[in-house]
């Protein structure tokens, strides 16, 4: 068996990007292959700032033969009246290169067909690749491009060499002027600044060692972990920070943890302000001591060898120094202004210009609180939430906004209720990140939200299947997330509403729209917790107004689904459901004189003694054991629709059936549309 080892080299890639487009690329070589009929064995990918790689094994020498079956003229046409092949059916079989007596007559949907079948020779793998191989490279989609040859070939940095090799061999073809070979290139500055020769793929990760550069992601993220260990001090520990390490080792080649100091008298400034200015401007590690306090140093990824005068260390002190010093500078005059006194200033700070100022933004947040919530605390906090957007500290770190004004609220003396929502109201960034732990902060969070993504569409400003620069759609994720985990019992319509009051013009289309979203933020974050996708078909039925009940009947639901009267029950419901669909009518309240059959009657009765049981269930939010007592109908259900005609000619018989089944279902639908349930359990993919 083979191997086929293809490296794209370039200028540097955003270490943010390097995953994505590695993605893509071993995933558009492999479709290339399985859709030509090729089995692929085992794929590994290679990556650096400077290289995107893929190395394929297990490859055969070329394609299977296979056949092909090709439909020619129809049989009245192929053959005259003496059963003689016509000029048509020689043509044919001239065509596809097989003698006339080889060819056959089909039957097919059109009538009687003149086909050939023939063995087409399979391709040599290799050829099928270098054909490929320029459009799976050109194919990759970036979130950024750039222009720089005549023919405006757009890609995310420019194209310096290709490395493609199948076994020993070099795979020939050309992209925008580069031309394939067996050279790469080692570190830009440790690599001795030639190419380096790779004779076949089994040599490819130690040739590129030997010249500073660690291709496997792997392997520089274990001597980055274990350089951060043995930096670090006794008695201190790095500050966790997973999304760094996965930065650094995209940012570095051939990476080594350098470990630099700060002077201690910038610990007076927030822990969030130095974390902030060492991870997110210098991609700088945070060291702490055993009770988690901050500690005067911190660890840093070279991509070099290591610092044997020490002057690179000096550099990146000097460096931290200087932006410390400006947090500093910054953090003492900001607070000489209060959050109160800066309010009014946030009418020249524009949110949107189809959406006005933060000031306005701030009246409008408040309002929706007001709905949410009597809470004067909570009202303090929503007037001071953006005003933290005029002080210096935040303009030069934005990513500090909401922090900030939570920490200047502390530092004032304000309460404590009223400074962590502000402190948390941005939270959760991301589907990973936690939401706010107090419940001011998940009512501050959830009006922003909700005024954002409304406003928005208010404006015409909606995401699309590949746009969403607002983004929208996490905002509304993040407000799921926030009613889900502080269990809110808040209408998803009343928060709508509320903040459709906000804005001009807001009629009952945009908010339909606006509520698609955020029920598909729902649907999407309970599917990641595990529900399956009928379980959520049958709960979204029934109404996901208030989401983190419709979050405990997907429990309840999927925790019974697979009980057999419940099953059974599942199927009857379906039943049930077909027959009251067809019915458009409106009928009348259901007479006990008019249960003619002792089936009916039978099943009313049930449903009338479980019902008060129920109701009361429901109101508890107990839902599974409302599905559990509705589960205990089955009997009478089944007998119900083996024993009575439920489409009767007696119009009156007709309408008092139906309006049982209404009751009954209705019953149902305050839990599920358990018609949605597949019996089958599907396996999750």
């Amino acid at each position: 068996m083979n191997k086929f080892l293809f490296e794209l080299g370039t200028e540097e890639i955003p270490a943010d990007m390097i995953a994505g487009g590695l993605e893509q690329l071993s995933r558009g070589l492999r479709a290339v292959l399985e859709e030509n009929g090729v089995e692929v064995g085992a794929v590994s990918e290679f990556s650096s700032p400077r290289r995107l790689a893929v190395l394929i094994e297990g490859l055969p020498e070329r394609q299977e033969d296979r056949e092909e079956t090709v439909q020619g003229p129809p049989r009245s046409i192929a053959f005259d009246d003496q059963d003689q092949p016509t000029a048509a059916a020689r043509g044919f079989a001239g065509k596809v290169g097989v003698a006339v007596q080889e060819l056959e007559v089909a039957e097919t949907d059109r009538g009687e067909y003149l086909v050939a079948r023939r063995t087409v020779e399979g391709l040599p793998v290799p050829d099928l690749l270098a054909r490929a191989l320029p459009a799976v490279v050109g194919g990759i989609s970036w979130p950024k491009t750039m222009v720089w040859t005549e023919s405006r070939f757009r890609f995310i940095r420019p194209l310096r060499w290709l490395l493609a090799l199948w076994n020993g061999e070099v795979l020939d073809f050309e992209l925008e002027g580069v031309h394939s070979g067996r050279s790469t290139h080692g570190h830009r500055f440790l690599g001795g600044g030639g190419p380096v020769e790779v004779a076949h793929p089994d040599g490819y990760v130690e040739a590129l060692r030997q010249h500073f550069v660690l291709v496997d992601l792997e392997e520089r993220r274990a001597k980055i972990a274990r350089e951060l260990q043995q930096q670090t001090p006794e008695g201190s520990s790095v500050l966790p920070d997973p999304d760094l390490e996965r930065t650094v080792a995209f940012l570095n080649e051939f990476p080594t943890v350098l470990r630099g100091g700060f002077q201690e008298r910038f610990l007076e400034i927030p822990r969030e302000v130095l974390v902030t200015v060492m991870r997110h401007h210098q991609k700088y590690f945070a060291l702490v001591d055993a009770e988690g306090r901050l500690q005067p140093w911190f660890l840093t990824v070279l991509n070099t060898e290591a610092d044997a005068k020490g002057n690179i260390r000096k550099g990146h002190e000097r460096v931290l120094e200087a932006r410390l010093e400006d947090a500093a500078f910054f953090w003492n005059t900001d607070r000489q202004k209060p959050l109160a006194e800066r309010v009014e200033a946030l009418a020249e700070v524009m949110f949107q210009k189809e959406l006005g100022s933060y000031l306005q933004k701030t009246e409008r947040i408040r309002a929706i609180c007001a709905g949410l919530a009597d809470d004067p605390r909570l009202d303090e906090a929503a007037r001071l939430c953006k005003a933290d957007l005029t002080c210096d500290m935040v303009f030069e770190m934005p990513e500090l906004q909401g922090i900030m004004g939570g920490l200047y609220a502390r530092a004032e003396g304000l309460p404590e209720p009223v400074w962590k929502a502000i402190y948390e109201h941005y939270r959760p960034l991301a589907f990973e990140d936690d939401p706010p732990q107090t419940r001011a902060g998940a009512l501050l969070s959830l009006a922003d939200r909700a005024d954002t993504v409304v406003g928005c569409f208010s404006a015409g400003i909606r995401p699309t299947s590949s746009s969403d620069p607002f983004g929208l759609r996490r905002q509304a994720q993040g407000a799921v997330q926030i009613l889900l985990e502080h269990r809110l019992e808040v209408s998803l319509g009343r928060l709508l509403e509320l903040a459709a009051r906000g804005f001009e013009g807001v009629g009952p289309d945009v908010l339909e729209q606006v509520r698609e979203i955020f029920e598909g933020r729902v649907r999407y974050v309970l599917r990641e917790k595990g529900f399956d996708y009928d379980v959520l078909n049958a709960v979204f039925a029934a109404g996901v107004d208030n989401v983190y009940q419709a979050s405990r009947r997907c429990e309840a639901l999927q925790g019974i689904r697979g009980e057999a009267d419940f099953e059974a029950l599942a199927v009857a419901f379906k039943r049930m459901r077909n027959i009251l669909t067809k019915e458009t009518d409106e009928l009348p309240p259901l007479r006990e004189d008019l249960l003619a059959e002792k089936a009916e009657s039978n099943l009313y009765q049930a449903f009338s003694r479980l019902q008060p049981g129920v109701d009361e269930d429901l109101e508890a939010g107990n839902y599974a054991e409302v599905l559990r007592a509705l589960a205990g109908l089955r009997a009478p259900v089944d007998r119900f629709f083996d024993d009575v005609m439920v489409l009767t000619e007696e119009a009156d018989l007709r309408r008092n059936r139906l309006r049982l089944l209404t009751d009954l279902s209705a019953l149902f639908l305050q839990v599920a549309d358990i018609s949605e349930v597949v019996v089958a359990r599907p396996s999750r993919p």
